[in-house]
């Protein structure tokens, strides 16, 4: 589990991955936002970032917990994540991201679109993003997904150049090559599965309940 400062899970689904994660990666603000909100910590946890959301003491307390990354090219989510393959087989590792969404809104989509940098550098990794709404992906090639009649499926494209298909949707998808965001979102399953491809890598977002 990477644990980042956004706004904190409320809807079980995610919650429940916070209770069961087996080691939270948590960036620095997030650690504070706990502390702040006398949160539970997890039993197995380190805290990562560049140091400039926690006090001394804090960093003292932590001990071994804390992992400072002074580089300012990326950041804590990415560094975050570094730190976590580094250290977690990708290959046989689920990497969940909490708290990555909300309040300010350039750090929400900044954070979302990490997701294909995070493909693109541990290819076949299993990785999800969990918001309260729902879960987002990043792949290439093609997967089937199961599902739900109404689930809501939206598809984000950040290269004009990629091919996207998709089937089981009520709008169904044949090579398109959306230019922009909004072009490939807001779509439909119909049954109990619906199938995705591409050849370039993609976002996809599906929501925990149906449409009403």
């Amino acid at each position: 589990m990477i644990l980042a400062a956004g706004d904190p899970p409320t809807h079980p689904v995610p919650l429940r991955a916070l209770r069961e994660a087996d080691f939270v990666v948590c960036c620095d603000s997030a650690y504070s936002m706990l502390l702040a909100n006398h949160s539970p910590l997890p039993a197995d946890f380190v805290v990562i970032g560049d140091g400039d959301s926690l006090p001394e003491t804090d960093k003292r307390a932590l001990g071994n917990r804390w992992v400072q990354v002074d580089e300012q090219d990326y950041n804590d989510l990415h560094k975050a994540m570094n730190w976590a393959t580094a250290h977690f087989q990708p290959s046989t590792t689920h990497f969940t991201i909490l708290g990555a969404t909300g309040r300010r809104e350039d750090h929400t989509l900044g954070n979302i679109s990490y997701l294909v940098t995070f493909g693109e550098e541990h290819p076949g990794a299993d990785i999800e993003m969990l918001t309260d709404h729902g879960r987002f992906y990043t792949m290439i090639g093609e997967r089937t997904f199961e599902a739900f009649p109404r689930q809501q499926v939206s598809l984000f494209s950040f290269d004009p150049r990629t091919a996207i298909s998709a089937t089981g949707l009520q709008w169904p998808l044949d090579h398109f090559r959306p230019t922009l965001w909004w072009q490939a979102t807001l779509n439909a399953v119909l049954a109990d599965s619906f199938t995705v491809s591409s050849d370039g890598p993609i976002l996809l977002f599906r929501t925990y309940d149906p449409k009403a």
